[in-house]
């Protein structure tokens, strides 16, 4: 292996704050940034594997490429850059589910103050507008592996003081994934966030062993905003064509009613949040 790849990877790991990645900073550290042995955790491989990484000693599959680069915050170009030192490529179908055309984008745009955010296979949100956002209890200020439907409704208290208990609101997203993790061609993206949850959450476990399958691409959700007050808000949810697997999800509420009402001042809070910022 190239010493590149290792160079590379200290340099990432250095330019992370362990609180950037949710971790305790701990007291009388010596280095800047990750330690090897949070990167580690983070990435669900051993100590001795990322040493032996960073020396060029081993060549490393692309499961364990696609755990570092979620664990050091690697996107875009700097992904790819990790995959082209391992002397290996990113699929052409990963790349299209992380690139959001522009043209939804502006979308996103037109369509405020509805609440609307574009999901990729996984349920990861990789595009979302201000309303969404303020929704959803700010998406900005959250990393890029917490911006997921399914963590956020099993592993977010804050999300679940928004929307309620996941072992009540949670049922269409486990429907969701028995879906997905039903399909022919699994995606590992799927199922190591299935194999994650059902470590981590004792709801997600009991409404997995139920067995329910579904993928619904409308409904009404209840949320319980610290700012606007109740909302119930219709959802719908629309395939994105050509885009490996992206949805788009829009939020809204009849004409007239006090939903509407608080969606509209929702709205007019997100355009004071993104003027100010």
């Amino acid at each position: 292996m190239s010493s590149e790849l290792g160079l590379f990877l200290r340099s990432r790991r250095s330019k992370l704050a362990p609180e950037d990645v949710g971790l305790p900073r701990g007291r009388n550290r010596r280095v800047p940034g990750l330690r090897r042995e949070e990167v580690a955790v983070l990435a669900s491989v051993s100590v001795d594997y990322i040493s032996r990484l960073e020396q060029g000693r081993i060549s490393p599959s692309n499961a364990v490429l696609d755990s570092l680069a979620r664990a050091l915050r690697l996107e875009g170009p700097d992904r790819v850059h990790l995959f082209a030192l391992a002397c290996r490529t990113v699929s052409a179908q990963r790349e299209l589910r992380e690139e959001v055309r522009t043209g939804l984008l502006r979308l996103l745009v037109a369509v405020e103050p509805l609440p609307a955010y574009v999901t990729g296979p996984a349920l990861d949100i990789v595009a979302w507008n201000g309303t969404a956002s303020l929704l959803l209890g700010g998406l900005e200020r959250r990393s890029q592996r917490e911006r997921n439907i399914a963590r956020l409704m099993f592993l977010d208290p804050e999300f679940a003081e928004i929307l309620g208990p996941p072992e009540v609101v949670g049922r269409d997203v486990v429907a969701a994934l028995r879906v997905l993790h039903a399909r022919g061609r699994r995606d590992a993206g799927v199922e190591a966030l299935i194999a994650e949850l059902a470590e981590t959450s004792h709801a997600f476990r009991d409404l997995w062993e139920q067995h329910v399958v579904a993928m619904r691409s409308n409904g009404q959700r209840i949320f319980k905003h610290p700012q606007v007050g109740e909302l119930a808000l219709d959802w719908e949810r629309l395939m994105v064509p050509n885009a490996g697997g992206q949805a788009l999800v829009v939020y809204s509420a009849p004409q007239g009613s006090p939903s509407a009402t608080a969606l509209r001042l929702l709205g007019t809070l997100a355009a004071t949040v993104a003027q100010s910022s």
